[in-house]
């Protein structure tokens, strides 16, 4: 059996924020632009009122500004996009607040299509290496606009990132040894603050532990999400965020995972409970920690796990039903399970059981 090879595009960037952007855009041209396109549909066409593109961009820009103030270098690398690809700026900023623009209460966009499940093995049976991955289950049709970034900023540590053409960064880690994964959560209590990807960027900007979990806790966040980040000797923090409030839990070096639900007692006051995906997060938590509560856990095992069909179609390895459109049928687009200890991430395109794990090098 060969080496498997991989469907997605990887790049490589370097340089100043504007130069990364920039070269981002121009490499991945007609992706970024696709996905800009029908990313924006997407939104307006979950709409229950009357929106067009100038009304969404002039009820955003309040987080243009937000995102400006406490993450300028990463609001120009947006800037960068934008130029490289030809697109408007506003649109590359709409496409990275992915994860934040369901958070205005006349869209319905998220539904139940986000549904990852992140975990975390703080030592690795046989070999010690702390390890940390997650299934990304969003709308079908953004498979196509899978991406890795393998940059070199020139200031700050090397970063190896899962994301969407387009999109400064979804999941990934560093050469401090440094990684982040993430869940969706919804909240009651958004406003105008850092985007989910602004999140993961400045945690792996991040030297040590303290950096990236200080990225996730102090605001202002422009919404909900857990936070899952680890460094190479396996220390894990749990960070569930909403836009006003966080909450932490530990991993204490045993095996950790979280879904879409808020867990903690201090977050149920801003918990927005959505019917079409709660019986989903539920079902995947109790699969997930069932199996981690197994002996001898390696990385092999989590890649196993990412295939599991309990509760399918809404499994951890997400298929939604074959009787929607791409356009609202969740399911997993991509997985990962990152080595802090090697700076490697392996990554499948697509839904596990379906796909072959390719593992890469920071």
């Amino acid at each position: 059996m060969g080496t498997p090879e991989l469907n997605i595009p990887l790049v490589e960037l370097q340089g100043t924020p504007g130069d990364i952007g920039a070269a981002h855009g121009e490499s991945l041209r007609e992706l970024v632009r696709e996905h800009a396109e029908r990313h924006l549909e997407w939104v307006l066409a979950q709409s229950s009122v009357s929106l067009n593109e100038t009304q969404l961009c002039e009820l955003w820009g309040q987080h243009i500004v937000a995102n400006e103030a406490v993450a300028p270098e990463l609001v120009a690398e947006m800037r960068g996009i934008a130029r490289g690809a030809g697109v408007s700026f506003e649109r590359i900023f709409i496409l990275n607040s992915l994860l934040d623009v369901g958070n205005l209460r006349f869209l319905d966009c998220v539904k139940g299509m986000l549904g990852c499940t992140s975990f975390a093995l703080p030592e690795e049976s046989g070999t010690g290496r702390a390890l940390l991955g997650q299934t990304y289950d969003l709308a079908a049709f953004r498979r196509r606009f899978n991406a890795v970034l393998r940059i070199r900023p020139a200031d700050g540590p090397r970063q190896l990132l899962y994301t969407l053409a387009g999109m400064i960064g979804a999941a990934g880690l560093n050469e401090e040894g440094i990684g982040i994964n993430i869940n969706y959560l919804s909240s009651n209590d958004c406003q105008a603050g850092k985007l989910h990807a602004v999140i993961v960027r400045q945690a792996l900007a991040g030297r040590n532990l303290a950096d990236a979990v200080k990225a996730a806790t102090v605001g202002p966040r422009a919404g909900g999400s857990h936070y899952l980040l680890s460094d190479d000797t396996g220390n894990v923090v749990s960070v569930e965020t909403s836009a006003t409030r966080f909450a932490l839990a530990y991993a204490d070096g045993k095996p950790f995972g979280h879904t879409n639900h808020y867990s903690s007692d201090w977050m149920q006051p801003v918990s927005v409970v959505r019917p079409s995906a709660v019986g989903s997060s539920i079902a995947r938590y109790t699969a997930l920690r069932r199996f981690l509560l197994q002996d001898n856990l390696t990385g092999e095992s989590l890649k196993a796990m990412t295939r599991s069909h309990v509760s399918y179609p809404r499994s951890i390895c997400a298929h939604g039903s074959p009787d929607e459109p791409e356009e609202s049928r969740g399911a997993t687009v991509a997985a990962m399970v990152q080595s802090l200890s090697e700076r490697t991430m392996e990554i499948c395109d697509g839904c596990p059981c379906e796909g072959e794990y390719v593992r890469l090098e920071l």
